[in-house]
C-alpha cells in the first residue's frame, strides 16, 4: 500500500491489505476467525471504520460508553462519527444499501438510523437531538437523543468538528 494510504494512527506490524472489490478500502484482519475484529481503512478520508458493526441498537448514552470500552484492532480510541464522517461513506446512487459497490463492511443493518454525534436542528427547542443516518433508505433525520435506540458504528481518525454535545 502506498504511503499515501496509511490511516492517520499506525498499528505496529499491521498489514493493511487492499479490499480487491473495491480498492478504496484496505482491511486490517485481526488474526482470528471473526471478522467483526477487523478494521477498515478508508483510503480517501483516512479514517478507520469498525469493519462490522454492532448489530443491536443503543442509547446514546450508551453508544458513546461502547465507543469508550471497545478494543478493535488492538486499540481503544474509537468514536461515534460525525454525521459527515459517516456520509462519506455513502455512495449517492446506491441503493439499499448505499455503500459504495464492493464495500468490504459487515453487518451493516439496513432498518434504522446511525448516530452521529452532530447535534440536530432543535424543533421544538427544548428537546435534545442529533443527526442519524440509515444506509438502507438513505434517509438522513434528527433524532431525539432521550426517545430513541439507534445503531452505531465506531471511527478512529482526526475528527471533521469538534462538537459539543449535551446529553
Amino acid at each position: 500500500m502506498p504511503a499515501t494510504a496509511k490511516p492517520i494512527w499506525d498499528i505496529t506490524g499491521a498489514s493493511w491489505v487492499d479490499h480487491p472489490a473495491n480498492r478504496r478500502f484496505a482491511v486490517w484482519k485481526a488474526g482470528t476467525r471473526s471478522k467483526t475484529d477487523d478494521a477498515v481503512l478508508d483510503k480517501e478520508t483516512r479514517l478507520v471504520w469498525e469493519r462490522s458493526p454492532a448489530a443491536d441498537k443503543k442509547s446514546l448514552t450508551g453508544a458513546i460508553v461502547y465507543s469508550t470500552t471497545k478494543v478493535l484492532a488492538r486499540r481503544k480510541g474509537w468514536r461515534l462519527p460525525a454525521l459527515e464522517e459517516l456520509l462519506s461513506l455513502v455512495d449517492s446512487g446506491a441503493a439499499n444499501p448505499t455503500l459504495p459497490a464492493g464495500h468490504p463492511f459487515l453487518n451493516v443493518q439496513l432498518d434504522d438510523y446511525y448516530w452521529s454525534l452532530t447535534r440536530g436542528i432543535p424543533m421544538p427547542a427544548n428537546q435534545n437531538l442529533v443527526w442519524g443516518y440509515n444506509f438502507g433508505n438513505a434517509d438522513t433525520s434528527s433524532i431525539v437523543v432521550a426517545q430513541t435506540a439507534c445503531y452505531t458504528w465506531l471511527v478512529r481518525g482526526s475528527y471533521g468538528h469538534n462538537y459539543i454535545l449535551t446529553i
